[in-house]
C-alpha cells in the first residue's frame, strides 16, 4: 500500500509554502513576499498525523516569475500535478479571485485528480465573508484557512485522510515511513547539483538553468535503489557571506543549507572540475561537514568537458586542499551524461554504514598496542605516557576513548599517528574517526578493561 502524494498548487504568492509549513508543523520552506521564491517542487514526508503522506510544495503554475525561469517552474508544477493523488488548490483570500486563479482551476480540472480547494489568509472575519466570491470560479466548497495563524489546518488534514482512504492509497495502522539515508548535495552555485539530482532520479525533478542561484531552498527528494531508500537534499549554492545581502532570500537559503548539512548522514561536496584547484569556499564547505562529523564524499562534476583527463593530478590537488579529510573518497562524474553518477548512491551507502560501525574492542586495543610499541609516545614532564585501554563510545562518527595517565601530554602529531594506525586496520570509507584521551590510573583502567572484556556495562564518557 503506497503513501499518498499531496501536491500544493496555485498561482504565485498565494501562500503555498506557508501552508506547507503549517501542515508540517515547522518552518521548512522559505517564505517571502517576493513572487517566485519557490521554484522547484519540494517533497516532504509528513509523519505527525494519524497517517503518513508526501506533501509537495511547488512554484507558481501561473505568476510573476522572470521570463527565463517561468517555463521551467511551470514544468515542475505540472509534473507535481501528474504525480499527485490529491491536489490542494490554494487561493489568496485577501486579494480575492483573479483571472489567473481561473486558469489554474481549468488546468487542475483537466488533470482528473481529486482537488481540495483552499482559501488562505482567512484569519479576519471580513476575509471569510468575502470568500464567497471564489464560487464564481465554479469550485466546490473550499476550506478557509490561515496558514500564518495555523487556523483550519486540522480540518484540512482530516479531509486529506478521508480522500486518501477513499482512493485506497493507505490503510489504517500503516507504519510511518523511513527517511532512509539522508544525503546532502552541497557546493558553490552552478556546479551542477540540481542536474545531478535529476540524473540520479532518472527524471526532471528540480529546476535546472545556467543562471547561478536557481535553487533557492533545500529540496528533498527520495529514490529507492536496490531496496535502499535514499533522501537526497539538493541545497542552495553556498557563496561567501560577504557576497550575500543581509536579510535576503539567499541569506536564508544559506542558513537552510547549513541546517541541511547538520541533518544529513552523508554530505556530497560537488566541485566543478573545469575550475581546477578547489577554492577557499570549497574548503569551508568541506570543513563544515567535517566538523559536524558527517560522512563526506567529494565529487568532481563536468569531467566530460575537462581537456586534461589525468585524474591523478586532479586527485592530488583535491587531497592537498582537503588535508583535514583524507578519508573522503573522490569520484569523477558527469551529471550531464550520467557517467559514474549511480556510483554516488552506492558509495553513500558504504559511507553511511562506515559511520555506524562498531569496532571490536580487542582488535582495537591490539592495534593501538602495536602502534605504541612501534613508536612510543613522547615523555611528558619527565614522565612516560602510558596507554591503558581503549573502547568505542559512539558512532556517527565512530568515537574512541583511550585511557592514559597524561591526556594533555599526547601531542597532536602523536594523535594523528594513532589515528593513522587505527584507520589502516579499520579503513572506514568516508567517515572521520574521533579519538578522545581520558585520564585514568593504571588500577582504574585495568578494572574497566576487565569489565569490558566480560561484557559488563560501565560509565561512558562524553566526547
Amino acid at each position: 500500500m503506497s503513501v499518498p502524494v499531496v501536491a500544493v498548487i496555485g498561482r504565485t504568492n498565494v501562500g503555498k509554502s506557508s501552508l506547507c509549513n503549517a501542515i508540517l508543523g515547522f518552518r521548512t520552506a522559505i517564505v517571502d513576499d517576493t513572487p517566485g521564491v519557490t521554484r522547484d517542487r519540494q517533497a516532504f514526508m509528513v509523519n505527525r498525523y494519524e497517517f503518513p503522506f508526501w506533501l509537495v510544495d511547488t512554484g507558481g503554475v501561473i505568476g510573476d516569475e522572470d521570463a527565463e525561469m517561468e517555463p521551467l517552474v511551470r514544468d515542475q508544477a505540472e509534473i507535481a500535478i501528474s504525480e499527485a493523488d490529491i491536489i490542494l488548490c490554494v487561493f489568496d483570500g485577501i486579494n480575492g479571485p483573479q483571472e489567473s486563479d481561473r486558469e489554474v482551476v481549468r488546468l487542475l480540472r483537466n488533470s482528473g485528480k481529486k482537488i481540495l480547494y483552499v482559501i488562505n489568509k482567512c484569519e479576519k472575519k471580513e476575509t471569510k465573508e468575502s470568500s464567497v466570491e471564489f464560487f464564481g470560479l465554479g469550485i466546490d466548497e473550499p476550506f478557509l484557512v490561515s496558514a500564518a495563524h495555523r487556523q483550519g489546518i486540522g480540518e484540512l488534514v482530516a479531509r486529506i485522510k478521508d480522500e486518501a482512504l477513499s482512493i485506497g492509497k493507505f490503510k489504517e495502522g500503516l507504519v510511518r515511513a523511513d527517511k532512509g539515508i539522508r544525503i546532502s548535495l552541497v557546493g558553490k552555485p552552478n556546479v551542477g547539483k540540481s542536474t545531478l539530482v535529476n540524473t540520479l532520479l532518472g527524471k526532471k525533478r528540480v529546476v535546472v538553468a545556467d543562471k547561478p542561484g536557481t535553487t533557492r531552498d533545500s529540496i528533498e527528494v527520495s529514490v529507492i535503489r536496490d531496496g535502499q531508500l535514499y533522501t537526497i537534499i539538493d541545497t542552495a549554492g553556498l557563496r561567501r557571506k560577504s557576497n550575500i545581502e543581509e536579510g535576503s532570500v539567499e541569506r536564508y537559503s544559506s542558513l537552510r543549507t547549513t541546517k541541511s548539512i547538520a541533518g544529513s548522514d552523508v554530505v556530497v561536496l560537488i566541485l566543478d572540475a573545469t575550475e581546477g584547484i578547489p577554492s577557499d569556499q570549497d574548503k569551508k564547505i568541506a570543513t563544515l561537514a567535517h566538523d559536524k562529523g558527517k560522512g563526506l564524499i567529494i565529487v568532481l562534476n563536468k569531467w566530460d568537458i575537462v581537456e586534461e583527463k589525468s585524474t591523478k593530478a586532479f586527485e592530488n590537488a583535491v587531497r592537498d586542499a582537503f588535508k583535514f579529510a583524507p578519508y573522503a573518497p573522490i569520484l569523477f562524474v558527469s551529471a550531464l551524461t550520467g557517467k559514474k553518477c549511480p556510483n554516488i548512491l552506492d558509495l553513500a551507502k558504504e559511507v553511511y554504514e562506515a559511520r555506524e560501525t562498531r569496532l571490536p574492542t580487542a582488535k582495537l586495543n591490539r592495534t593501538i598496542e602495536t602502534a605504541v610499541l612501534k613508536v612510543p609516545p613522547p615523555v611528558y614532564r619527565t614522565t612516560p605516557i602510558k596507554f591503558f585501554f581503549a573502547t568505542q563510545i559512539g558512532v556517527a562518527p565512530p568515537t574512541i576513548v583511550i585511557f592514559c595517565n597524561h591526556p594533555k601530554g599526547v601531542s597532536a602529531q602523536y594523535e594523528r599517528y594513532l589515528l593513522k594506525a587505527i584507520r589502516e586496520e579499520f579503513p572506514l570509507t568516508g567517515t572521520e574517526i574521533r579519538v578522545v584521551f581520558r585520564k585514568k590510573s593504571e588500577k582504574g583502567a585495568s578494572k574497566e578493561k576487565h569489565e569490558e572484556e566480560e561484557g559488563i556495562e560501565y560509565e561512558r564518557f562524553d566526547s
